[in-house]
């Protein structure tokens, strides 16, 4: 695993190409990072993937799954900003495992009790284990993305961060299939399977992340950073330090490339885990697939999401995020009225989930990398944790979506889809607005034709 030799100098590897001089350092903990988010994201994703064979089990209506999807979903933003002001305190860099461990054991805990029937034999107690599972999860992901982020020079943190966050799209998508093949060889009525074995694999993952993450490792990052001649993520005494400083709460919330972006993720979450909860349920009731079928086939826009992630953000280090992350939102509303007709066939419904699945997961990607690119020093944990709280407050939308669904005449018919449909696709119009009028570009092309009505200084852009 070390590639760098002790007798390395920064004057050696001043020597080498700088286009080559991504450190090895980097590319490892973005693997190991991508894999414990992957598994903090199925750990929240399993319930909307088997969420048809759980409405059948408890008999509910779509009013009432909305409603416990909507509750379960906003809960993941319940703790991400105290649990990221506590972790701050416990230093960054390679130090924040140490925080980060007691976080993973809580969301692996209670994703594993949900598959206990004498626990979650009411929907009650289900919606209870889900909830502390998807709060602990939203505390991880806040813990994850900037731990990453200070993996990697600041001049890459676009691509760092769009191949990182690809662990929702595509590790989710490993996940769905994964959960299709236990409902297809056990039965849709033993979806819980899923949730007891859920503690193996991440064990595993997040042992090998508690490993690698080590001072020495982290040293030998810094000096190839240096040497390539980019930012380094973290200054020694921030590394060192121990938190944020007094007030960069209330800092950060003055900053609308941190407080309208947070809002801007709210929108753009409402469309993520609105078509989330749509899609299942309008394949499993209005076209007829069998559940395992529905499961299988409404993650398959995870298939371009992680491109999509990958593209925009590398593309955005040399453009723009902003100007990235309006585009997104166009060709989101675009995508989410071409649902309409997935119904039409098995071909339609493939090509249309590829189409909105290239922007879908990447509105993520830019909102952290333009929060991050924003901050004060010593308050990226911070930031992304606001970040994180706007995105999952937009969990309100399954609950919207399903209310939708039943004045439209129930999960048996076409007209509630629809409208739903209309409601996301306005939802990005609104965030494209308030990301042209009320941010500031912080990099690329776009920062010097940016025309906003807020100041770059109030933005902290230089």
């Amino acid at each position: 695993m070390e590639s760098v030799d002790k007798g390395v100098t920064s004057a050696a590897l001043t020597a080498l190409p700088k286009k080559r001089m991504v450190a090895p350092e980097s590319w490892m903990a973005l693997l190991l990072l991508w894999l414990v988010y992957a598994m903090d994201a199925n750990s929240r994703q399993m319930f909307f993937v088997v969420l048809p064979s759980i409405t059948k089990e408890f008999g509910s209506s779509a009013a009432s799954i909305g409603l416990y999807a909507t509750i379960i979903t906003m809960s993941t933003a319940l703790i991400a900003i105290p649990a990221m002001v506590w972790a701050d305190k416990g230093g960054h860099g390679w130090r924040r495992k140490y925080r980060h461990l007691p976080i993973v054991i809580g969301y692996t805990l209670f994703t594993c009790l949900t598959g206990f029937n004498l626990l979650t034999g009411t929907m009650g107690v289900l919606v209870a284990m889900q909830v502390l599972s998807h709060a602990f999860g939203g505390a991880g992901e806040s813990i994850e993305v900037t731990s990453l982020a200070e993996w990697w020079s600041k001049e890459r943190r676009g691509l760092a961060l769009g191949i990182h966050h690809t662990g929702y799209p595509w590790g989710t998508l490993i996940g769905g299939f994964a959960i299709s093949g236990l409902l297809s060889v056990y039965g849709p009525e033993n979806w819980r399977i899923a949730f007891m074995l859920f503690p193996i694999p991440m064990i595993i993952v997040f042992a090998l992340y508690w490993w690698y993450c080590n001072e020495k490792r982290y040293d030998r990052l810094h000096a190839h950073i240096t040497a390539a001649g980019e930012t380094p993520p973290l200054t020694a005494d921030l590394e060192h330090g121990a938190g944020a400083p007094k007030g960069s709460f209330r800092v950060a919330m003055r900053n609308p490339n941190i407080s309208v972006i947070a809002l801007v993720s709210l929108l753009a979450i409402v469309g993520y885990f609105g078509i989330s909860f749509w899609l299942p349920q309008y394949l499993a009731f209005v076209a007829h697939y069998n559940f395992a079928e529905a499961a299988a086939y409404s993650v398959l826009f995870t298939i371009t999401g992680g491109v999509g992630q990958i593209v925009w953000g590398w593309v955005s280090d040399r453009l723009g995020r902003k100007l990235c992350l309006m585009a997104v939102f166009i060709w989101l509303a675009v995508g989410m009225l071409l649902f309409k007709y997935s119904y039409m066939s098995l071909g339609t419904l493939v090509a249309i989930q590829l189409f909105a699945g290239f922007a879908l997961n990447a509105p993520y990607t830019l909102v952290y990398a333009i929060a991050f690119d924003s901050t004060k020093p010593g308050t990226t944990g911070i930031a992304g944790s606001i970040i994180n709280v706007g995105i999952y407050l937009g969990g309100f939308g399954p609950f919207v979506i399903g209310a939708m669904i039943g004045a439209g005449g129930g999960f048996g018919q076409a007209s509630g889809y629809n409208n739903a449909l209309y409601f996301i696709a306005g939802l990005m119009v609104i965030a494209f607005f308030l990301t042209a009028f009320f941010t500031r570009e912080t990099t690329g092309w776009f920062r010097a034709h940016d025309r906003a009505l807020v100041s770059k200084k109030i933005c902290n852009v230089q």
